[in-house]
């Protein structure tokens, strides 16, 4: 009969130049034990030490002895007494190429292949892996900085029992974020920008609150999206998701998405949910 010494065991895996290194990295700050690139066969050993006590990330990727789909899925259903979860880290594949580029890193299936047809050739053998994932994050547009921060947040919540909603703001000037689940588009709401005694101001005054959520498009439109929320809700829970997010986007992510994102948590949390919030572009 096994016996684990770990409450939790992360693999982190995903394209080469996704991030991995700043994503063991993370786990070492927070507790973890950390190992990078071990071969399949020797998790085992690892994961069964009776010498070791502390929750273990690993990172593997396409360069690991024994990596293939079928043993990462395999560590998903071995260990019955602990959390196992693998992570992958997903990118376009043109920010790899630059990230390459500018590194001047080798691919580990660069040789007679271009850096190009190597990355296809990788994403092709991956997805499998990431049709399976239990966390998929698409790091395209995230630094270093942004990648800690939104694992961080998944540890976070991972803490909490108890099913989180995530809510977030922001400005479609400066694109849309990416890992939510849903986006809605606030952009049809009055505007205070065009007010000028509103429009230094941001959604969490009250004058804006109050000017953005008298029209009657706004309550119809906070109803519905109310209504779909808490239809989706179990619906999500029954693909044993922890969390579900939900990002809302107006021109300029001051005004009009921070109102209703903080309106929508307000509701949710007297509801009895577990409601976490931010704003992507408003100032600290």
């Amino acid at each position: 009969m096994e016996t684990n010494h770990y409450n939790q065991l992360i693999i982190i895996t995903g394209a080469s130049g996704a991030g991995r290194t700043t994503a063991i990295n993370v786990f070492e700050d927070v507790g973890f034990e950390s190992v990078d690139n071990i071969p399949i066969s020797m998790i085992d050993s690892l994961v069964l030490s009776k010498t070791r006590n502390k929750n273990l990330a690993l990172g593997v990727d396409i360069r690991t002895r024994e990596f293939s789909p079928e043993n990462l899925r395999k560590l998903l259903s071995k260990y019955k007494k602990m959390v196992v979860k693998i992570i992958f880290l997903d990118c376009d594949s043109n920010k790899l190429l630059k990230r390459f580029n500018e590194t001047r890193r080798s691919h580990p299936l660069s040789g007679v292949k271009s850096l190009s047809e190597a990355l296809v050739e990788e994403m092709e053998y991956l997805k499998p892996i990431k049709d399976f994932a239990n966390i998929i994050i698409d790091t395209t547009d995230y630094s270093p900085k942004d990648l800690r921060e939104e694992l961080l947040n998944n540890l976070s919540i991972a803490k909490i029992k108890k099913f989180s909603i995530l809510l977030q703001s922001f400005s479609y000037k400066n694109g849309l974020p990416r890992n939510f689940d849903m986006i809605f588009d606030c952009r049809f709401l009055k505007n205070p920008y065009w007010i000028s005694h509103l429009k230094e101001l941001d959604g969490r005054d009250k004058k804006v609150q109050d000017f953005v959520s008298s029209s009657r498009e706004f309550k119809i439109f906070f109803s519905k999206v109310l209504s779909l929320i808490n239809f989706l809700i179990p619906q999500v829970q029954k693909e044993g998701k922890s969390q579900f997010s939900i990002g809302f986007g107006c021109t300029g992510g001051q005004h009009r998405s921070v109102v209703f994102v903080n309106m929508l948590r307000n509701k949710l949390n007297s509801d009895g949910h577990n409601v976490l919030s931010n704003h992507r572009d408003l100032p600290n």
